[in-house]
């Protein structure tokens, strides 16, 4: 209800002498502060005296998942007596590479006495995620001793390059990736080389070359127990054709392949159960974080602090309702990595704050506390995300971080507002809350038209940067395989036509397509069998339902009888990345079968015509002609 919106607001004015006037008012015994300026002490300590540490850059962000740890075991020696860096490089010897220079991390330093200005600390510049984006050449500098490479938001954009253009399957391309990459000093940041990998792929390509499909190690493998043929070949050039090793090698991807089917399974069965609950429940479904109702018909452009003021007055009559029950604070307080922006930020089912900080930061220590208190009293209404820049430097590079603290307000996915530095009144956080939880019109002023165009485009390199981040490279090249044999399948089901499988795989692309466009658009995330098109195209294909299926649709049937695909199970955000491997592996099945789709669509031209013609009894009419003759 709206009283409890301003009650809950009243919170940040229960603290009002601590931010506002030279008056201090401590927030427990070890921070005190007010906007704009910076106090960190047990006793009264002015911004004045406050020098930050030396270097405001931020480091390096976590490694990149290991895709080929258990592989290259078998190349590099000793697991248990080597890092993973070692193994790599023994491997690249063996196979008459050159190992990469081990990457260090860049450094900036930064001026000993850098000044906070504001209430907020400026930080580097952070790199484009992708200079291609930006549509301009890049100028290359020459290799330095310190070598760099790729980082790993570039990484999928490397390995589509590489599959591309040494004609392999992308999989491939992204272990060598991950293979061949390095890690600084510190062993914080990971880095991606192309042309390693490239080497490495076309090492590989010429090993597997000299193991004969017709040998007999291969036959004993692909004949007689099963394996596919070409990971066959593979398997026995990595152990030197050596048995043994090539069939651990299988059956350890054999296990990987059946852990990740089988996680598949649990989260498919999870959604139906949700949907299913939500089919079931009264009103809209229950989330797991308390939540308090705000009444959408209060206006919060006539709401000011006087107004405030006296609602809390207010609050003390018996038709007030009480104040919201403090939340733990576990349930609405929460220190993010990169990858789990997707699941806390974007997926939350409450509007969340999103605060972007570091440890060196003097307003950061103070605005920190003081969020975190009034997440937790407000019993639920939004929950705060810490995002530290230094350790989670992808996050601060997709939101064009530039000065710290800077807070995001997201809502059902979205970029709603942001501010950076100490707000600088009482009021200012007010109406920040107020338009976070009402929604953007409520803002005051209201948001112009390039702030809103601005944060469009922030939400969209969050929402890339996320999906990226959270799905896996071994879930990736997992679900690459399914969709590739599903399609190869579907052909088949089809009558060997492959342009009315073409067909078929554009309506599941389209699909895709526009939930991927749309993240926050819950109408593209739910379509009927009955409808023409996909009653014609997918429903009797049960290749295209599996597909759909691998991504998270589930099917089920509505009061009349009619088949449903639903995706999201009642979630407002869903992660687009299985939708955007799916996609990008249906682009690159039809690209492959050019040859065989022209073909197949050629000559089902010519029978329509044959059969047009007789229609018509053109053949006939030949016939009498022939005749009188």
């Amino acid at each position: 209800m709206a009283k409890q919106l301003l009650l809950y607001l009243s919170l940040w004015g229960a603290l009002g002498t601590t931010w506002c006037g030279e008056a201090t008012k401590t927030f427990g015994t070890s921070r005190r502060g007010w906007f704009g300026k910076t106090v960190v002490s047990s006793s009264t300590v002015h911004s004045s005296d406050f020098n930050p540490p030396e270097s405001c850059e931020t480091s390096n962000d976590d490694p990149a998942k290991r895709t080929l740890t258990r592989l290259l075991s078998w190349r590099g020696g000793d697991a248990e007596q080597q890092t993973l860096d070692e193994k790599v490089h023994a491997a690249m010897k063996k196979l008459g590479l050159e190992p990469p220079p081990s990457a260090a991390a860049e450094t900036t330093q930064q001026p000993e006495q850098q000044e906070c200005e504001g209430g907020a600390c400026p930080v580097a510049p952070q790199p484009p995620q992708n200079a291609a984006d930006d549509g301009k050449e890049v100028q290359q500098p020459p290799p330095p001793q310190q070598s760099t490479g790729i980082k790993e938001d570039q990484v999928v954009d490397a390995a589509n390059r590489l599959a591309k253009s040494m004609d392999v399957d992308q999989s491939l391309a992204m272990a060598a990736l991950s293979a061949t990459s390095t890690t600084d000093d510190n062993h914080e940041q990971r880095w991606f080389h192309e042309e390693a990998a490239r080497g490495m792929i076309q090492q590989e390509l010429d090993m597997i070359g000299g193991i004969p499909a017709n040998s007999a190690e291969v036959q004993q493998l692909h004949e007689q127990e099963g394996f596919d043929l070409f990971l066959s070949r593979r398997a026995l050039a990595f152990a030197d054709g050596n048995m043994d090793d090539a069939r651990a090698i299988l059956l350890a991807d054999q296990e990987d392949e059946r852990e990740e089917e089988e996680q598949q399974r649990l989260q498919e069965q999870e959604m139906q159960q949700q949907q299913q609950a939500a089919s079931t429940a009264e009103g809209s479904p229950k989330d797991i974080f308390p939540t308090v109702t705000v009444d959408s018909k209060i206006d919060p452009t006539q709401l000011g602090a006087s107004e405030a003021q006296s609602d809390m007055a207010a609050a003390s009559s018996a038709k007030q309702p009480p104040m919201p029950q403090p939340a733990k604070k576990s349930e609405v307080v929460f220190e993010a990595s990169t990858a789990q922006i997707q699941e806390l930020v974007l997926e939350s089912p409450v509007p969340v704050l999103l605060d972007v900080y570091a440890d060196w930061c003097g307003p950061c220590k103070v605005l920190g506390p003081a969020l975190e208190e009034m997440a937790v009293k407000s019993g639920g209404m939004f929950r705060l995300v810490k995002v530290n820049s230094d350790n989670e430097r992808p996050v601060s590079a997709a939101l064009e971080v530039t000065a710290l603290p800077t807070v995001f307000g997201i809502k059902d996915g979205r970029i709603v507002h942001m501010f950076q530095g100490m707000p600088k009144s009482q009021e200012d956080m007010q109406n920040f809350m107020m338009g976070l939880m009402m929604g953007e019109n409520s803002f005051k002023p209201p948001l112009t038209g390039d702030q809103k165009k601005k944060y469009e485009e922030l939400t969209g390199k969050l929402v890339k940067m996320a999906a990226t981040a959270s799905f896996s490279f071994s879930a990736r090249e997992r679900l690459q395989d399914r969709v590739e044999s599903q399609l190869v399948k579907l052909v088949e089901q089809v009558g060997n036509d492959a342009s009315k499988a073409e067909e078929s795989a554009n309506i599941v692309r389209s699909l895709l397509g526009n939930i991927i466009r749309n993240p926050t658009e819950t109408k593209f995330r739910t379509a009927k069998l009955s409808n023409a098109v996909l009653q014609a195209k997918i429903a009797p294909y049960p290749a295209a339902r599996t597909i759909l299926k691998s991504v998270g649709f589930s099917i089920s049937t509505d009061s009349d009888g009619n088949e449903i695909i639903t995706l999201g199970g009642g979630k407002k955000f869903v992660n687009v990345a299985p939708l955007t491997v799916c996609r990008d592996a249906i682009d690159k099945w039809i690209d492959k079968s050019r040859y065989e789709i022209a073909k197949a669509a050629r000559r089902r031209k010519d029978e329509e015509d044959r059969a047009r013609l007789e229609a018509e009894g053109a053949f006939e009419v030949e016939e009498e002609e022939e005749e009188e003759d």
